[in-house]
């Protein structure tokens, strides 16, 4: 199997539905670490320098489900990019959305061309 020619991709704060809740989509852009954490509080004892514990990040900001790696859910304008690739010559074995946990598996040789937004 070759790879494609261009591989599409975002990151997982843009791929994930947050289980649905609208607000919780804001997390992507919640600090992750506080360097700045006293190292003898209780809160540097319970989380280390996470500002959010990383256990409720991945329950909130779930993974999309894919099939072989290819995202099953993107962003519009991801799929935007996707559609005028195809509507202007690109076959679809040339262009895949993939996962943000598999990207790895699409970049090859073949591939000229790897986006993200």
């Amino acid at each position: 199997m070759g790879h494609p020619k261009v591989v599409l991709s975002a990151d997982r704060t843009l791929m994930s539905p947050y289980r649905g809740i609208s607000l919780a989509t804001f997390f992507g852009c919640a600090p992750a670490i506080d360097p700045h954490r006293p190292k003898n509080s209780m809160w540097y004892f319970l989380l280390k320098d996470q500002v959010t514990p990383k256990i409720l990040f991945d329950f909130i900001c779930n993974p999309i489900t894919h099939t072989n790696g290819v995202a099953n859910y993107a962003p519009y304008g991801l799929r935007k990019v996707e559609a005028a690739l195809l509507r202007d010559g690109y076959k679809r074995e040339d262009v895949v959305v993939a996962h943000p946990d598999h990207i790895d598996k699409f970049i090859g040789p073949e591939t000229e061309v790897v986006g993200t937004i």
